[in-house]
């Protein structure tokens, strides 16, 4: 797991729905079309800009809610809706709440001049595929309406269906754009008669949830995410004898307590650990850094602070208070980030309810097929130790696990030369481009063709 170090962010506005919960449908999120960084003093200098407070505009979307404002790469956004925009969390703060069709009123400054605008939010485009037919849903439980998707093949009907459970963050599973991995790899199941199912998260992409992803616990992840496999169940296009769940990295977390609901024809994993979260985190802070060139001793060094922290988050389970209060973190940690309770995007009491799930004892109750595949240069897993590790308890207890390394892939379905150049990559802030025309076909490959060998008749 990397920090998200860039600035840039391109907003789809797919995230922090706040909103109660009513019986309407869910409205569509909306599409602002930008991408902006927050103003600092290098910006100003560097542009000449006459404002020094707010979020500077790099680039705009043709046909847009901001190119429809008037406001243009450039220019300065200090107000929107009312309130001032001191840097992009304020922007995510406000547009989390709004849906298409929702007025959006902005201040801006523009060749030193300042203007104002108004318009209504343009909804974001739908996903598309060309061999699929893609169908918008919703789950409704206590305190939740959340997205899902569904994509069925073309041409073929109650196909088999792939439940894909998404990793650790709060970004929402829709792909709109067609140029990005998962996308590349939902086409190729769905190209070969796979249907795929997918379920937001709590407050994430279209889904409207008291609370959002960002303030939730592990246990409420997990019930979201049977609350989805409950309504899949209940599908009648799709062939429901033929369930295969995709864990990606978290989602192989997910996807044994899932199977204790009810055991799917398959599971097949990518990226994900096979040891109790604790032990994985030990590893996130002794190995890891290995792949990034920090030396033995300073990763010793390091593990002064970075053990303890894993300790006090994980073991004493502190509030982010008390936690932001032990300045000896500040030389590792983000102590703002702990006075709001989150660590690399999550509440506290996401990991320190991970940190209870017996991972291992999970994956022991597995009866079904398993396919643990591992991306020969996956930074996030560290090792295929994990993927192997799972196989081993699988076969052990009743399942039938399979092995599959993978040549060259990494965390995200991307191909590299070398762990070196995946670090290189990741350093240089262009993997979302370089990503865009590396996607390993070979993830694809492996796991269609052991869906097929293991499809029920």
């Amino acid at each position: 797991m990397s920090r998200l170090s860039s600035v840039w962010i391109f907003l789809f506005i797919s995230i922090l729905g706040f909103h109660s919960i009513h019986a309407q449908a869910l409205k569509r999120k909306g599409l602002l079309g930008v991408m902006m960084q927050t103003l600092n003093d290098s910006i100003v200098a560097q542009h000449n800009l006459k404002v020094n407070s707010g979020v500077h505009i790099t680039a705009v979307m043709p046909n847009s809610t901001f190119s429809n404002l008037g406001v243009e790469q450039g220019n300065v956004l200090t107000k929107l809706n009312g309130r001032s925009m001191n840097g992009v969390q304020d922007v995510l703060d406000v547009t989390g709440q709004l849906y298409e069709g929702d007025l959006v009123e902005v201040e801006y400054w523009s060749d030193g001049k300042k203007w104002s605008n108004a318009t209504r939010l343009l909804g974001r485009p739908k996903e598309r595929f060309e061999n699929g037919i893609v169908s918008y849903d919703e789950v409704a439980y206590e305190g939740n309406t959340l997205r899902s998707i569904l994509v069925t093949p073309k041409h073929k009907s109650n196909p088999p269906v792939i439940y894909f459970l998404q990793g650790y963050t709060c970004g929402s599973v829709e792909t709109v754009s067609n140029d990005g991995p998962m996308k590349k790899l939902l086409l190729d199941w769905v190209n070969a008669g796979f249907a795929v199912y997918r379920v937001e998260k709590p407050g994430v992409g279209d889904s409207k949830s008291e609370r959002p992803c960002s303030e939730i616990g592990f246990e409420e992840e997990l019930m979201a995410f049977k609350q989805g496999y409950a309504d899949l169940l209940k599908k009648q296009t799709v062939d429901t004898d033929n369930i295969f769940m995709f864990g990606h990295s978290m989602g192989g977390v997910i996807a044994p307590l899932l199977a204790e609901v009810k055991s799917p024809r398959g599971i097949i994993t990518y990226g994900t650990v096979g040891k109790n979260w604790y032990d994985y985190m030990v590893d996130l802070y002794t190995i890891q850094p290995k792949h990034f060139g920090v030396s033995e001793a300073q990763i010793k060094e390091n593990n002064k602070v970075n053990l303890k922290f894993n300790d006090d988050l994980l073991v004493h389970k502190l509030s982010g208070k008390e936690m932001s209060e032990k300045n000896e973190y500040a030389s590792q940690f983000n102590l703002e980030d702990f006075k709001r309770n989150q660590y690399i995007g999550r509440h506290f009491k996401f990991w320190q309810g991970l940190v209870d799930v017996n991972i291992i004892e999970a994956w022991s109750k597995v009866k079904t097929n398993v396919l643990a595949m591992h991306g020969e240069f996956d930074i996030q897993a560290i090792d295929g130790k994990g993927a192997q590790r799972i196989v081993d308890l699988v076969n052990k207890h009743g399942g039938k696990g399979t092995f599959a390394l993978i040549e060259n892939a990494d965390h995200g379905f991307v191909s590299f030369d070398s762990m070196q150049h995946n670090v290189q990559t990741l350093s240089s802030g262009n993997m979302l481009s370089y990503a865009s025309e590396n996607y390993n076909t070979e993830i694809a490959r492996e796991s269609i063709d052991w869906m097929q060998s293991n499809l029920k008749s």
